[in-house]
């Protein structure tokens, strides 16, 4: 596709589950996943913007390696988030393909200059983020939502630590 924006290298693909220590124990015993990093940990995102709008974000997180990719596990703690919407919707499954990006500026121009339509389910570039990032509403990418992070030494030194399960 033409003018179509590149990301690089995937980074992990999401997957929204019921129950993050159900699905590590099933994806280590059905598919030989791990090692993983955090059990499920409760990960609070108040700083972030869901269809433009101030929602914090609860989530249980773990993430392994299954099959040299990285597999991010997602349990929504809340009916708000974008994630148990999804879940509700249409049950546990893949959720977003996500991108490590030099520049989210940058980035975003080029997918809004390929589908002007496209738009952020979460934005997370405010103030109090560790580091800027940001979900493409995956409407019109035949729903799968896109994650995009941008580098810099807070997000590199996670993107390096969640690597190290690939070695």
């Amino acid at each position: 596709m033409t003018g179509a924006p590149s990301f690089g290298n995937l980074f992990h693909i999401g997957m929204v589950v019921r129950d993050c220590a159900a699905a590590q124990e099933d994806l280590r015993a059905r598919l030989g996943a791990g090692p993983f990093l955090g059990t499920g940990d409760e990960a609070v995102f108040d700083k972030v913007l869901v269809h433009g709008k101030p929602v914090p974000v609860r989530l249980k997180i773990a993430f392994c390696a299954l099959g040299g990719v990285i597999v991010e596990l997602l349990e929504p703690l809340d009916d708000r988030s974008p994630h148990a919407a999804f879940l509700a919707e249409r049950g546990e499954g893949m959720h977003h393909l996500a991108f490590v990006v030099a520049d989210l500026d940058e980035q975003l121009a080029a997918v809004r200059a390929a589908n002007p339509q496209v738009s952020l389910l979460i934005d997370g570039t405010g103030p109090g983020n560790p580091w800027r990032w940001v979900y493409l509403d995956g409407s019109n990418a035949r729903d799968a939502v896109i994650e995009l992070w941008e580098r810099n030494p807070e997000s590199q030194a996670f993107y390096d630590t969640v690597r190290e399960l690939l070695r």
